[in-house]
């Protein structure tokens, strides 16, 4: 090493100033290069570092997706499970059409003429016995 410098320091000793400032401008060129590289050299793994964490956020949100498009199916499937259970339950247990249908029946045996529960006419009566047969044929 030491036989290294004394060869080096013999060259430079034989440079002209001309010389020795081109070989500073070559130094401070090689200098900035290296400081440039260097820095690309951060930059690269501060970029390297913000992919790893936008690809790791970015699977993140795929899994988020998946689960919340499994979560939209089910909670699809649940409601439409609820609408066909509200339908029956609505068809087979609606009061209101129930009263409706009481009321038809109600005004349908109170309107119809061959109503045997009510007869005008009581059977066996003092006034029906006492009829001639003339007017008992008119009754039936």
């Amino acid at each position: 090493m030491e036989n290294y410098r004394q060869k080096n320091n013999q060259k430079i000793e034989k440079l002209t100033p001309a010389e020795l400032q081109d070989l500073h401008e070559i130094l401070r060129i090689a200098d900035f290069i290296l400081t440039k590289h260097e820095m690309n050299k951060d930059f690269h793994s501060i970029l390297k570092e913000f992919v790893g964490i936008i690809n790791n956020s970015a699977n993140s949100v795929e899994t988020l997706d998946d689960e919340i498009s499994e979560l939209v199916i089910s909670a699809e499937s649940t409601i439409t499970r609820i609408k066909t259970l509200q339908a029956k339950v609505s068809n087979d247990f609606d009061f209101e059409a129930n009263q409706k249908e009481v009321k038809i029946e109600e005004i349908t045996s109170e309107s119809s003429g061959n109503n045997l529960t009510n007869s005008s006419t009581g059977v066996y009566t003092h006034g029906y016995q006492h009829n001639s047969a003339v007017e008992a044929e008119q009754v039936i």
